[in-house]
């Protein structure tokens, strides 16, 4: 453990006070975003990421300096007015209701003197809940979020955000439909930092550079803290994707680093449940850079995460649906945020949210259905938040299960089960799970889970990583790569794939086809250009 104390700490904080009083402009500590793909004019925008379903857009956006008045957002010539997210007016979300299905919308925002802020661009609703479109393309990816800083001992912690630009510009050419983007948007580990061998380097080449540690004492927002949490976010977010996402709606789920945290358990630090300060910090986060989940007739309003003050009306911050026509469901599902230690009762995610993602997978009423949880069902790299027990055999470097692992719940496997159970129960679709947080690529089927064989085998896919540099992959950061656990039996067409890299899925009434893109350095950023999938992975219609 490293001997910085948390007097050290405040005294820190509190001699970079005076820098730290108000919120800074866009982008202080990183060169604007270099992965606009056309002449559009930005204008004043920082940033936008836009939400959507069938009948309402809800758009996040910064802009280079704060506004005195309130802009609005010109939609098809209706005019919405901006609703301010933070104290200076440099945050604002425009949330445009009743709108048509299926509908390409005409937007630009303007100031309060009928000023242009940026270009015009479109935007387009989702088809109706009852609508039969004929395809979808979805680009997903998981972990894009880090910052880039010099190599400790010739590795990398984050891919070079040029290099990150250029992967998500690479995803973006393929024109998808809409974008999942499967957690871990922030990478600033607050107390799972400082117990690594690597604490030092962490104050003295990322955190002095954004003004310093945080202070826990007091909030995000807190004069103390503001430049510092502004600095952090507008470099991982607002500074990988600019505007370059203006016209393609986001689906953002939450992971553990997105809480200020790694997933630990040792004797001395337990990062899960997390604490208050993460839960604060991410709905701060996502409060000002992404949207929430928008409403779903068949998601109850009463499900956790679905009761923030400062949140629009219906929508929840956790738990969501991505709902086009009756071609495809995929149900959203955050397993950090209410993790408990109950035992045999323990549960990653809380009944009312169980029951929910079971009962719209047993439904069957669109052509395809896909889970979308930001911890992975299948593969296990030993770490304590795993559904699975298996553990890192420090001589054998394998995961076992024969060794306790100190913390896990047998709990979580329950649930897990239960799960994966009523996956395998449908009988007019196939069972698929498109997962994040695990800094792979790779695709296979699970043919049995503990005591349940699966006749309707379920189709487990690591989407790619998007951000991950050379320390965090698995085989570096835990000494052992992921695999399938052994609680698991799987037959494998693509073994995880230690690379940079994101999915295409294309679907239509018959399959769903993955595409799926790797690239890593050392090799050149000019191949990024001409990639070819390393694997096209085809989910028949059952």
């Amino acid at each position: 453990m490293t001997n910085f104390t948390r007097r050290k700490f405040v005294q820190t904080v509190a001699r970079a006070a005076l820098l730290n009083a108000v919120a800074m402009p866009f982008l202080s500590f990183a060169a604007e975003p270099e992965n606009e793909t056309s002449d559009w004019d930005a204008g004043q925008l920082a940033h936008i990421i836009p939400g959507a379903n069938h009948e309402r857009f809800l758009i996040k956006t910064s802009f280079k300096m704060a506004l005195q008045d309130k802009p609005y957002l010109l939609v098809n010539g209706r005019k919405v007015i901006g609703e301010k997210t933070d104290t200076e007016g440099r945050f604002w979300r425009f949330d445009v209701q009743s709108l048509n299905p299926s509908t390409v919308y005409k937007l630009r925002i303007f100031d309060s003197n009928k000023k242009p802020l940026s270009g015009e661009w479109p935007l387009k609703t989702f088809p109706a809940p009852n609508e039969e479109p004929e395809k979808l393309r979805i680009l997903a990816y998981t972990c894009a979020g880090g910052y880039d800083s010099v190599p400790m001992e010739g590795k990398t912690f984050f891919l070079d955000m040029k290099a990150r630009r250029k992967l998500l510009e690479k995803g973006l050419s393929f024109q998808p439909d809409a974008v999942i983007a499967n957690g871990d948007h922030i990478y600033w580990d607050i107390q799972t930092y400082m117990d690594k061998p690597f604490a030092k380097y962490i104050e003295e080449e990322t955190w002095k550079k954004f003004g310093g540690p945080l202070d826990i004492s007091v909030p995000m927002m807190h004069p103390k803290n503001a430049s510092i949490f502004l600095g952090v976010c507008d470099y991982q977010i607002a500074g990988l994707y600019g505007t370059s996402l203006r016209s393609t709606p986001v689906f953002f789920l939450t992971d553990d680093h997105d809480y200020f945290e790694n997933d630990e358990y040792s004797s001395e630090l337990v990062s899960l449940p997390v604490e208050t300060y993460g839960t604060l910090g991410a709905e701060q986060t996502q409060h000002l850079y992404y949207p929430e989940f928008l409403p779903d007739s068949n998601r109850p309003e009463w499900l956790p995460g679905g009761d923030k003050a400062a949140s629009p009306k219906g929508t929840n911050i956790c738990f969501g649906t991505f709902r086009y026509g009756k071609l495809l469901e995929a149900v959203f599902y955050d397993c950090r945020r209410f993790v408990n230690y109950q035992g045999d009762q323990a549960r990653i995610l809380p009944k009312w949210v169980e029951d929910w993602i079971i009962s719209r997978t047993k439904n069957e009423d669109t052509a395809h259905f896909m889970h979308v949880p930001s911890l992975p069902f299948a593969y296990s790299s030993g770490k304590l938040g795993d559904w699975y027990p298996d553990l890192l055999d420090m001589k054998t470097k394998k995961l076992v299960i024969y060794e306790e692992k100190i913390g896990w719940q047998r709990g979580w496997f329950a649930q897990h089960q239960r799960l994966v159970d009523a996956l395998a129960s449908q009988t007019k679709r196939t069972p698929l799970i498109i997962q994040g947080d695990f800094h792979a690529t790779a695709a296979g089927k699970m043919l049995r889970s503990g005591e349940l064989e699966f006749a309707n085998p379920i189709h487990a896919v690591l989407c790619g990583t998007l951000g991950t540099g050379d320390i965090p992959f698995p085989s570096a950061f835990r000494n052992v790569e992921s695999k399938p656990s052994q609680m698991v039996e799987m037959e494998q067409t693509l073994k995880p794939v230690e690379k940079n890299g994101f999915s295409i899925i294309d679907v239509t009434r018959d399959k769903i086809t993955f595409s799926m893109y790797t690239w890593r350095p050392p090799q050149a950023i000019e191949e990024i250009d001409t990639m070819k999938p390393v694997l096209v992975y085809e989910v028949p219609r059952k």
